[in-house]
């Protein structure tokens, strides 16, 4: 999370990172969804990036973690 308060939520649109399982499920869901290339270190390098510059693969895996907050 981004601060103590728990009312505040985190900024998916932000760059930021993530583990490598989450990535890897991540990855494993869009290779099985019409992105057949897609490897954990892209899911990666994308959510790296501000929002703005992300790829589909990037978008998604934002509101997949945004929507399943698997970081808790």
């Amino acid at each position: 999370m981004t601060g103590d308060s728990p009312a505040e939520e985190f900024d998916y649109r932000q760059p930021f990172g993530v583990d490598r399982g989450d990535a890897a499920e991540i990855a494993e869901f869009l290779r099985q969804n019409g992105y057949p290339g897609c490897f954990a270190s892209e899911v990666t390098a994308e959510l790296a990036r501000p929002e703005r510059e992300r790829s589909m693969i990037g978008l998604v895996a934002a509101e997949m973690l945004r929507s399943a907050a698997w970081w808790l």
